[in-house]
């Protein structure tokens, strides 16, 4: 009974802690993306920080500058990150290039993180996207627009993603709202909305659902304003999880609605702590980018787990070979059972 007892014990050890000492991820990023940079180093700095996490291996980051629109170099960078031994690959954000990414994420079986907008409903089956589906965000904006009781509106979008993300509004023409007028119009190619928003003016509209990149709301808004869409009548939904990103102020004093979902709560002392890290020059945090924070943390939470219970090796992959990761799906598995518990920047749209 003792032998069994001793024998019991080593065999437990041995598979407790199973992972190397270094554990590399792979992160690709757009020349321009140096606050998603900085914030996923800072992310590996904070998980190495904590020993309550791997406290027995520390992540390092590999990073791959990539073009958005060069697809071919980045599966060479990728496949280069592979060789390294990476255990998981977060980004780019570019569409254009993601797929051929997930595509080989998904043949080789490693976890592909994102943080980017998606329209595509379905998910394929190594890709982990921490950026709200867009089904769920297009319910949030019927519940809110039932919930004010809104008998008619105007959705203002920029280009077709904008209709996948207002689908369920788009549904209700023939459904909840069938018996009340809604009006559809696109915003044209001309930085002057004013000729577009006088139409919706003169239609006496009151109720606006706005899609459009971040960078146009501002002007949108402004040029609003400046033909009397910004009184105390009004009321604005705007669609862009960004909006705390933009200057608000100078319409606070008309009294117009104007209401948006965030993401971010920029009080948070993870938020507080980059953004002084990055020094005066930038004050507000994208969505995309603070959601990078949470992907590394959701990364390094699963791995811990998943060590728990099996022996973890992770070695380098050719692309070139038929060799997956036979760890890959398991931790995928357990990034999707933890990720509704990490929320260290941000928090539910519910």
């Amino acid at each position: 009974m003792k032998l069994e007892i001793v024998v019991w014990i080593i065999h437990f050890a041995s598979r407790v802690y199973t992972l190397p000492d270094t554990i590399r991820i792979g992160g690709l990023f757009h020349p321009n993306d140096i606050n998603q940079e900085n914030v996923f180093k800072h992310a590996i700095h904070d998980v190495n920080a904590n020993r309550l996490i791997l406290s027995r291996s520390n992540l390092s980051g590999q990073v791959e500058k990539v073009s958005p629109q060069d697809s071919f170099h980045a599966s060479k960078r990728v496949c280069s990150l592979l060789r390294l031994g990476v255990a998981a690959v977060f980004g780019p954000q570019s569409a254009q290039i993601s797929s051929h990414v997930q595509s080989i994420c998904d043949t080789m079986e490693i976890p592909h993180l994102e943080t980017r907008w998606d329209y595509k409903l379905r998910r394929e089956s190594c890709l982990v996207n921490l950026y709200p589906h867009p089904t769920v965000l297009s319910k949030a904006y019927l519940d809110l627009v039932k919930k004010w009781g809104w008998k008619s509106f105007t959705i203002i979008y920029e280009s077709n993603e904008g209709l996948v993300r207002l689908q369920e509004l788009l549904k209700a023409r023939n459904g909840a709202f069938s018996a009340y007028p809604i009006t559809i119009r696109q915003l044209g190619s001309s930085r002057d909305h004013r000729p577009l928003l006088k139409q919706i003016k003169n239609s006496a509209e009151s109720h606006i659902v706005l899609d459009c990149s971040t960078e146009k709301i501002y002007d949108v808004l402004k040029q609003a304003q400046q033909i009397g869409m910004m009184s105390d009548y009004h009321s604005y939904l705007i669609t862009s999880l960004d909006l705390h990103t933009i200057d608000l102020d100078e319409f606070k004093y008309g009294g117009t609605n104007i209401t948006g979902f965030r993401l971010i709560n920029p009080d948070t002392p993870v938020v507080q702590k980059v953004l002084k890290q990055w020094g005066e020059n930038f004050t507000v945090m994208s969505t995309e980018t603070a959601l990078i924070y949470d992907a590394v943390h959701l990364f390094a939470r699963a791995l811990h787990d998943l060590d728990s219970s099996q022996k973890i090796d992770i070695k380098p992959l050719s692309c070139d070979a038929s060799d997956t990761w036979s760890h890959g799906y398991s931790l995928i598995n357990y990034m999707k059972i933890v990720m509704e518990k990490i929320r260290n920047i941000v928090i539910n749209i519910s």
